[in-house]
């Protein structure tokens, strides 16, 4: 579940693991002992800063809306800007956050369609995206009971992935490398657990060609193939953002482990990308997407 889904590599080396764990450390200890006010205000600065230097970025955020057909100008590609600083300061305190409490922060829209998947006894593939705050949203489904285990590459960057995923497994989220083999992937949905997959990030190898928002790019068959292989029915959803520190969770059931065998896998696919598309479209204003995701469409 990285937060930029850079492409995916080796862990860093152990020594550097240590630097990268000792900086997160004291990070999530600042982040904890400052009043949220002055975590706000920090984001902000942080935000503007992070603006300023990046035109690169902020030409493929307004590309991105655009390729989504959403309406935007200076102020939403700002907002997609300031949205991400407040996901990575939520990310790194999060390591040190009392979850029991998480709870009040949350609305929780299809709990019902995920405990009837997960009781079907194969695991649950969930299909989800880089909106609104994934990475809390995750934090507050393994408060509340539901066992993760997330897919992602390198976070935040070389020298902190290794903090991020130690951070991760010690709030009980398993983190997969993207170069481990799809056994570790099966055994996470046999055991009963839920597979969490970011689908429109970068750290997949592959795809397939997929129509999505009228252009043809290539994303991952992985949700399909896994729940072919396995069973599992998927889920989709999202964790948007509705206001300071307030969050929204949407889930759906999209198909069950043996409607996806029994359906060709373009089908499938088209059934699971179409959802991913609206789910994009309506949180579009939140769509952290900072590379070229239509660079190369067709």
């Amino acid at each position: 579940m990285a937060l930029d889904s850079p492409a995916a590599g080796p862990y860093p080396r152990p020594n550097v693991g240590r630097i990268g764990t000792s900086i997160y450390s004291m990070t999530a200890a600042l982040a904890n002992a400052l009043p949220a006010g002055v975590l706000d205000a920090a984001a902000g600065s942080f935000t503007f800063i992070h603006y300023a230097l990046s035109p690169a970025k902020r030409r493929n955020v307004r590309e991105n809306l655009a390729g989504a057909g959403a309406d935007f100008g200076r102020g939403a590609v700002y907002g997609v800007f300031r949205i991400h600083t407040t996901n990575v300061i939520e990310m790194i305190a999060s390591s040190r956050w009392k979850t029991h409490g998480l709870a009040d922060r949350f609305d929780f829209e299809g709990r019902e369609a995920l405990d009837a998947a997960l009781a079907e006894g194969n695991g649950v593939i969930l299909v989800t995206q880089h909106t609104g705050g994934w990475e809390t949203g995750a934090v507050y489904l393994q408060s509340i009971g539901y066992r993760l285990h997330v897919v992602a590459g390198v976070q935040l960057s070389r020298l902190l992935t290794d903090a991020v995923k130690k951070a991760k497994e010690k709030l009980g989220i398993e983190v997969i490398n993207p170069e481990d083999s799809s056994r570790r992937l099966l055994k996470a949905l046999a055991s009963g657990g839920i597979l969490a997959l970011l689908v429109d990030g970068d750290v997949y190898t592959g795809g397939t060609e997929i129509v999505f928002f009228g252009k043809t790019v290539r994303l991952p068959e992985g949700p399909v193939r896994l729940a072919r292989a396995s069973r599992a029915p998927i889920v989709a959803g999202y964790c948007r953002r509705a206001g300071p520190r307030r969050y929204r969770i949407h889930l759906e059931r999209l198909l069950g482990g043996d409607e996806a065998a029994a359906m060709p896998e373009h089908e499938a696919l088209a059934l699971v990308y179409g959802a991913v598309e609206r789910f994009i479209r309506e949180n579009a204003d939140q769509w952290i997407m900072f590379r070229r995701f239509w660079g190369g469409a067709k």
